[in-house]
């Protein structure tokens, strides 16, 4: 056999269907494998037109030594008008949606793969103006960069970090007991005030069958939210939401689950997850802003925690951004990088220059600065909004309720985990104040939790 490695690129994946197990295989023999690697993930990206626009093109590069696949590598061309002139960059398939978009290799073969994979995409850079591989980490085996035509220029810019929390503790109690006495007590009396807020209950559910009705209480959450006034959200619009209706699909690798919080029969929060190997991704979280005060987007991302534990993970991924927040949650923050490569003198490069001009002329911060806040959610909240207290949830229109009753009925006739007040109540590792019964003998005490 050949020791030479051979790149072909795919422009269709159906091309490449007789290789769907050797990509799988190649995937979990890496020494990250995840779902957002799999050729059917791939599949599910290139049906969604959010994430592959019409005019797109795929370019999926695997590399073979003979007749072993020894990489993967899924890219999107796609054209740009750039400074009002036509443009194409050559960037990641899944960028931006799963957990660091990477080369896929085996351990050991990271070097002469990259090598091979970079100089096919070399010798066709008159295809494109601008080669990214977005959200790059500190061990990708796209770095380092081999030498460069002296047509080309490259730079690597900062993206968002990822963050993960590797599950160490077998209960919450364990996991609460890790986090800072602040966040405790933060957290601690938050979930006292939800709990005291009415009666609030936990649908969870990964069947099937149940989660499509699940699904539609989550939806309706995003109206209230503040990510429906941002592109954050999906609300309504079928293509996005279409996103996560396709995970749900039989042949897909990760198993999907979703949570959702009621205070008195209505949907307050929501968390969507996706279990793949040792890992569960969370994938969406969305809830009510009219609770703010309550916080209920914490309740149910500390109820993912719980989820993880439970399910026996070893990590619960919660990507990237807002690493301010999610290191509070004892999230290790990975940091990652964007590494482009420019024509030189295409508009990509033209405006790659003007970009760092203007940063030097205003004194602009340096795109490493630590990001403090959500800066999706601050555009949104301005210093004068004001949002309805939390009471007003309760003058839901009586067609509203009576359509969350149905969907609640829906998913309480079929499979998952449903939890009441008490019992939600009796999982906390803290006291709530709440009361349930207990058992004394023949008679029956009333207990504080």
């Amino acid at each position: 056999m050949s020791d030479r490695i051979v790149v072909h690129c795919f422009y269709r994946l159906s091309a490449a269907a007789s290789w769907r197990e050797a990509i799988n295989a190649l995937n979990l023999a890496s020494d990250r494998p995840d779902p957002f690697s799999s050729y059917e993930f791939y599949d599910h990206t290139l049906s969604q037109p959010e994430l592959f626009p019409p005019g797109a093109r795929l370019w999926l590069l695997l590399a073979f030594q003979g007749e072993q696949l020894l990489g993967c590598l899924p890219l999107r061309l796609q054209d740009e008008q750039v400074l009002g002139l036509r443009a194409r960059r050559l960037g990641l398939l899944t960028a931006h949606v799963s957990d660091r978009p990477r080369l896929v290799v085996r351990p050991g073969d990271e070097q002469p793969v990259s090598a091979a994979i970079y100089d096919y995409l070399l010798s066709r850079r008159s295809e494109w103006s601008l080669l990214e591989f977005q959200q790059q980490d500190a061990a990708t085996a796209l770095l380092p960069l081999p030498p460069l035509s002296r047509l080309c220029r490259h730079r690597q810019w900062p993206n968002e970090a990822n963050g993960n929390i590797a599950i160490r503790w077998e209960s919450l109690a364990g996991y609460f007991a890790a986090l800072s006495k602040k966040f405790r007590s933060n957290l601690s009396r938050q979930m006292r005030l939800l709990l005291a807020a009415g009666e609030v209950e936990l649908l969870a559910s990964s069947d099937p069958e149940t989660m499509p009705a699940l699904f539609e209480l989550y939806c309706s959450i995003e109206s209230h939210s503040w990510k429906a006034r941002t592109r954050a959200g999906f609300g309504n619009d079928a293509r996005q939401s279409g996103y996560y209706t396709g995970l749900m699909a039989a042949d897909q690798p990760m198993q999907l689950s979703i949570q959702v919080l009621l205070l008195d029969g209505l949907p307050i929060a929501g968390l969507i997850c996706g279990g793949f190997g040792s890992s569960l991704y969370a994938l969406h979280i969305v809830y009510d802003d009219r609770l703010a005060r309550l916080a209920p987007g914490s309740a149910i991302l500390f109820l993912g925690v719980r989820a993880a534990i439970v399910g026996g993970y070893g990590c619960f991924s919660l990507l990237w951004g807002y690493g301010y927040y999610k290191s509070r949650w004892l999230a290790e923050m990975s940091e990652t990088r964007s590494v482009q490569i420019y024509q030189l003198g295409s508009a990509h490069f033209l405006r790659r220059l003007l970009g760092d001009l203007d940063r030097s002329w205003r004194g602009k911060a340096p795109a490493e600065t630590p990001t403090l806040s959500n800066p999706a959610r601050d555009e949104v909240d301005k210093p004068e909004a004001t949002l309805p207290d939390h009471a007003s949830i309760r003058f839901a229109s009586r067609e509203e309720r009576e359509g969350h009753a149905a969907r609640v009925r829906q998913v309480r006739a079929g499979r998952g985990e449903f939890l009441g007040a008490l019992q939600l109540a009796a999982l906390m590792p803290f006291a709530t104040h709440q009361t349930f019964p207990v058992q004394a003998g023949n008679a029956t005490a009333v207990q504080s939790r």
